[in-house]
């Protein structure tokens, strides 16, 4: 049996974020993943910057051109911080960094 993944399409833009268990964490709409380890992602979504902090935090799935990231491991906070202080950090990081 062979699944199609390309018939489900997601709106651009539109950030959804799915979690089973506390043990894996489906996403959509990811820019870029600024960084990670096994203990910490701080990931630019289109609703702004996301931290996940957990333990033995691993990449499942990455799919750069549709935006789509499927982590696993033990997950204990998922926070967000506004875009706009991402952007003005970036702005001054490029004017000053």
């Amino acid at each position: 049996m062979h699944t199609e993944t390309a018939s489900y399409t997601i709106p651009s833009g539109e950030h959804l974020v799915t979690m089973r268990n506390r043990k894996r964490l489906d996403m959509t709409s990811i820019k870029e993943i600024e960084r990670f380890d096994q203990e910490e992602f701080s990931i630019r979504t289109s609703q702004g910057q996301l931290l996940i902090r957990g333990e033995e935090l691993r990449i499942v799935h990455l799919d750069v051109d549709k935006g789509l990231l499927t982590l696993e491991g033990l997950i204990k906070v998922v926070q967000y911080d506004e875009e706009d202080s991402t952007l003005s950090k970036s702005l001054l990081h490029k004017l000053f960094g």
